[in-house]
């Protein structure tokens, strides 16, 4: 052997340097024997087929050495193989992945017979023996199905040479992956009928493997928690059991079905009927109330006259009135005929009449918005105005009177408590409102979370929905003593709900934990029982590893205490020093603790950051005097939270490198991380999603922005207050940032228009700083689409990676003519 390696080092070098520099791959699991037919997952017609259900549905859960797989009545075993020991004859190897930073690895692979190689489930492409992997930050899962060892040939399976931060192992567990979080399965839709008995739940996932999204909705049993019956493929939407519990009503495609619960039967009301919105059963059970949209029709028309501010609006010009349909005869009646539409609100119980609100046209007021609640009675058609009021409110009738959820503000102020300050009208109060309409009594005062929807009981009272610091908890109002008490739902975020309408206690919700996805909870509300009745975690997130999440609170500089947690990398080590990513909104909601959204801070843990999430001054669920200080403010309490906090974190934990620190906000976080570039050079890098460089423009021309200035900015406008639109825009301060800025946005928003970015591009780059935008193409405010959101979530962690680790491969892969004009300077 020492003489063969001399030979090659004087004849053949470069050979003797790709067999050093080449490292094999020690072990791998082989499943033996394979379950199916020898050479059936090579030859036929429906060899490929055969692979692709093969890898797919091994690809759910990580095997373990040792674990056995029936099928067809056999049992194989999963067993930690050499492959330097491979043998003729059809096999399937498995390999986990592991890699600290994207790399672009070579997986030499010879002397197998007809390899196929699949990363994460998809095919790649093997030429001349190799295949090159692109492997992002996180785990990955290799399988290799081939025909055994070829007689007679050298075997090779190993990288090609050594990869930096890439490393192998056969261990049973993965870090979360953006996929997952995107695609997991998740409860969207819940129904309970009268008593509480029965629930109807909607689901969706997406089938990764094979790029489908795939709905399901189930009739369950709730005391048994039984499946009684399931909906696959035309899945009912909003669907609803009728107040005597008898009929089932829902919508599919154009048609609106109901079914007999009794005996089984059913029939199509408004077959083909298109524009059917939402809908809502009478209380006798033998009528519907839903909305009809007319929409607008342009025809041929060159040019659109504005008729006022909404008329940016899509839908603006498209009318939707209530009707009635009548289920014996199949006959429908008007009920509303307005010029400006009419949106149901509730019924009364009695079933005798009903209320609805009418937006108007009315901008002489903050926040430059009227809407008309009109109670109408349904034998002679009369209708009598109970008052117009400035904030879109909800509304549901009590004995004697309305039950009302609104800002402070709401009729002149009823909720107000703060007296020196402007009330955050974002901040939802409860009201009882007389059966006139003209008297309101605010229920809610002293009482700091921000209440939201509600729903009514059968004996009266109220559940509701509350923001409470960075938790949406559930509350019951006992319409008697006129009181709150907290429900113990098990839950952190509570992301939907619904009440069994003939019940005084069957609450059904969907929520989750701020380190575990979401459940389903069934809710005793005068037991205080809460029940689990599906929970997502064993089959959505299995084998998964997830990092420590620990609250921590600080005082800033005005000695209050702001709230704030952080998370920490799955295989944290205190002795290390990690880089920390500060996320914040301050746009009047906290940052809540669910376990996923938009910014997945357990998929940021697992990226090798800390995340550090606060929730600056003026955010509502701490009472009104803190919300209030979102008014008229545009950043000057938020900002110095922000970095008070983050001084304060990463003085407080030494495993934080205070000089790899980023930050990150969108929409008006977008707007904090401008403004704070104006104010600082304590960031590395700072991400901008969707924010805003100029309080005036986003003002005239986002949809929303003058709606939502006239909250934020009541009163202020760029004629009589330019310290607050100049002074608080950053593009006016855009010389001082030095931190490089990523902006990034869709280029169909409507909310923050995409000039918002361009703006505060073009000065930076105007003024020669480090400045990146990024467009989504057709997205709007929120990246939705899913592969556009999954390049669009590699993009903000690829923006991190290249200021605060240091390594630029992951942006440069995503966008290579960045590595090309680098490499011309």
């Amino acid at each position: 052997m020492l003489r063969l390696l001399l030979v090659l080092s004087l004849f053949c070098p470069a050979l003797l340097h790709a067999q050093e520099a080449r490292q094999a791959i020690p072990q791998v699991l082989a499943l033996t024997p394979l379950p199916l037919p020898a050479k059936a997952l090579d030859k036929g017609d429906k060899a490929a087929d055969l692979r692709r259900v093969l890898v797919s549905g091994l690809s759910a859960r990580l095997p373990a050495a040792g674990e056995n797989l029936s099928a067809f009545g056999r049992s194989s075993r999963w067993q930690a193989f050499d492959p330097a020991q491979a043998a003729a004859g059809d096999a399937l190897w498995s390999l986990n992945i592991e890699a600290d930073g994207y790399a672009e690895a070579t997986l030499e692979l010879s002397g197998l017979a007809q390899p196929h190689l699949y990363l994460d489930g998809v095919a790649q492409t093997l030429k001349d023996g190799a295949a090159t992997l692109k492997l992002s930050v996180g785990s990955h899962r290799l399988l290799l199905l081939h025909g055994g060892r070829e007689a007679d040939k050298p075997l090779a399976f190993g990288w090609r040479e050594a990869v930096p931060g890439v490393s192998t192992h056969l261990r049973p567990s993965r870090l979360v992956s953006t996929e997952q979080l995107l695609d997991a399965e998740t409860v969207n839709a819940l129904a309970l009928s009268p008593d509480g008995r029965l629930a109807l739940i909607g689901y969706n996932r997406r089938d990764t493997l094979a790029g489908v999204d795939v709905a399901r909705m189930e009739l369950r049993e709730v005391a048994a928690n039984r499946v009684l019956r399931h909906w696959t493929g035309n899945v009912p939407v909003a669907p609803a059991f009728s107040p005597d519990g008898r009929w089932l009503g829902y919508r599919e495609g154009r048609n609106f079905w109901v079914e007999d619960l009794r005996d089984g039967g059913a029939r199509a009301l408004l077959t083909q009927h298109e524009h059917l919105g939402s809908w809502q059963w009478h209380p006798d059970s033998r009528s519907i109330l839903f909305a009809w949209v007319q929409p607008f029709d342009a025809k041929d028309a060159k040019v659109k006259r504005l008729r006022g501010l909404e008329d940016r609006w899509k839908t603006f010009r498209d009318i939707a009135q209530i009707h009635q349909l009548d289920l014996a005869s199949g006959l429908v009646r008007p009920l509303t005929d307005n010029p400006g539409g009419a949106s149901l609100l509730d019924v009364h119980p009695d079933g005798d009449r009903l209320l609805y609100t009418e937006r108007l046209s009315d901008y002489a007021e903050p926040p430059h918005s009227l809407f008309r609640i009109v109670e109408r009675r349904l034998d002679d058609g009369s209708e009598r105005e109970l008052g117009r009021h400035r904030n879109s409110a909800s509304w549901r009738y009590a004995e004697d009177g309305f039950w009302v959820l609104s800002g402070p503000g709401f009729m002149e102020g009823a909720g107000r408590e703060v007296a020196d300050l402007d009330a955050n009208e974002y901040d939802g109060q409860l009201y009882f409102v007389d059966a006139s309409g003209k008297q309101a009594t605010h229920l809610s005062a002293g009482f700091a979370p921000s209440l939201g929807e509600m729903q009514r009981l059968a004996d009266g009272d109220l559940v509701l929905s509350a923001v409470e610091a960075d938790r949406v908890t559930l509350y019951r109002f006992d319409a008697r003593r006129r009181s709150l008490h907290r429900l113990a739902t098990g839950l952190d975020v509570v992301e939907g709900f619904t009440v069994a309408p003939g019940s005084s206690t069957s609450v059904l919700l969907r929520g989750t934990l701020v380190d575990a996805p979401q459940r389903l909870v069934a809710l005793d509300t005068r037991r205080g029982a809460a029940r689990v009745l599906w929970d997502s975690q064993p089959t959505e997130y299995p084998q998964v590893r997830l990092g420590e999440v620990r609250d921590w609170t600080f005082d800033n500089r005005d000695g209050q205490s702001i709230d704030g947690r952080y998370y920490l990398p799955p295989d944290f080590d205190p002795a290390r020093q990690y880089p920390l990513i500060v996320y914040y909104y301050g746009g009047t909601t906290p940052v809540n603790r669910q376990f996923t959204g938009r910014y997945p801070f357990h998929l940021w843990a697992a990226r090798g950051y800390v995340v550090y999430v606060l929730q600056p001054r003026g955010t509502i669920g701490y009472g009104q005097a803190f919300s209030a200080l979102h008014v008229n403010a545009w950043g000057k309490y938020t900002a110095g939270d922000i970095l008070d906090g983050t001084d304060a974190f990463v003085a407080a934990h030494p495993f934080v490198d205070g000089r790899r620190v980023g930050n990150i906000g969108a929409s008006y976080g977008g707007f904090m991380t401008m403004y704070l570039a104006t104010l600082t050079d304590r960031f590395a890098a700072s991400i901008s999603h969707a924010g805003i460089s100029n309080l005036s423009s986003y003002w005239g021309e986002g949809w929303w922005g003058y709606g939502y200035s006239g909250i934020a900015s009541r009163g202020s406008f760029p004629w009589n207050n330019p310290e607050l639109y100049v002074g608080q825009s950053p593009v006016y301060r855009a010389d001082k940032i030095t931190t490089p800025l990523l902006l990034i946005t869709g280029d169909a928003d409507v909310n923050v228009p995409r000039g918002e970015s361009h703006t505060m591009y073009t000065a930076l780059k105007l003024l020669g700083r480090e400045v990146e935008l990024v467009e989504v193409p057709g997205e709007d405010h929120h990246i939705l689409q899913r592969e556009k959101r999954l390049v669009w979530s590699d993009t903000l962690l690829a923006w991190f990676d290249r200021w605060l680790k240091a390594q630029p491969q992951a942006w440069e892969a995503l966008y290579p003519e960045t590595r090309q004009a680098a490499e011309r300077d």
